[in-house]
């Protein structure tokens, strides 16, 4: 995402005067993701993981109508992508910024704890928006202008709660005791649980509010993403097979 358009000066105070994730996407005259993030005392220098032939890994991306060269769905696996470490990146960058500012009624380097889930939301908004962007041009369509603030996010998933410890049920076996007589004996036995199973939610705000938090993965689809389709490039190369 080195080359893309994510920005990050939408914390201003339009966007927290908004409910916790009530915000508006961040608009187009902003700072790069690289810009920002490289400001960090120690940045990520990762990306969105790419595949061989620089096709990003964990994107589906198909036309939203049969035939359409302009408009888009996409399906993001965010493990294959590598989300949760780009979210963390936004996350830190958002609060080290907001620890700068003085918020009435805390002191210096504090934000207060009813903000803390709108910083949470601003970054999985940007990292997904950022993903899609580049999904796009990894697989050759030109954006409009209106397609990062237009595009609508849904059906997310995200990681499983941490399971509890294992309870242990105690069962009775029978040996023999010293003089030879049968005891019953109970011994501690695991319970087998179930394997945890990611949770699905219709928006984000839904996965926010369950406790997704950065750092940690997320999958999603993307709808009404409109963009060009571009010809086929030079190398032959045809990500989304139209030629076949």
């Amino acid at each position: 995402m080195k080359q893309s358009g994510l920005f990050l000066t939408a914390l201003g105070a339009s966007f927290l005067s908004e409910s916790a994730l009530g915000f508006t996407p961040c608009g187009q005259h902003g700072r790069s993701a690289t810009q920002a993030l490289s400001s960090m005392p120690e940045p990520w220098q990762g990306d969105v993981v790419m595949a061989e032939g620089g096709i990003i890994q964990g994107c589906a991306i198909e036309p939203a109508v049969e035939g359409s060269l302009t408009e888009w769905k996409l399906n993001i696996d965010g493990v294959q992508a590598d989300l949760g470490r780009f979210s963390e990146a936004i996350y830190k960058k958002v609060t080290a910024d907001a620890k700068r500012q003085q918020f009435q009624g805390f002191r210096p380097g504090t934000i207060p704890p009813h903000l803390e889930p709108t910083y949470r939301a601003f970054a999985m908004d940007e990292c997904a928006r950022e993903t899609v962007l580049e999904a796009l041009q990894q697989n050759n369509v030109r954006p409009f202008d209106s397609c990062r603030s237009e595009m609508l996010l849904e059906q997310f998933s995200i990681p499983p709660l941490k399971s509890k410890q294992k309870k242990k049920k105690k069962k009775s076996k029978k040996k023999k005791g010293m003089d030879g007589d049968i005891v019953a004996v109970e011994e501690p036995v695991e319970e087998e649980e179930p394997e945890p199973q990611w949770r699905s939610f219709e928006t984000m705000k839904e996965a926010v509010d369950a406790g997704w938090r950065p750092g940690q993965s997320f999958s999603f689809v993307a709808v009404n993403v409109k963009g060009q389709k571009l010809p086929t490039p030079k190398d032959g190369s045809d990500p989304l097979n139209f030629n076949n």
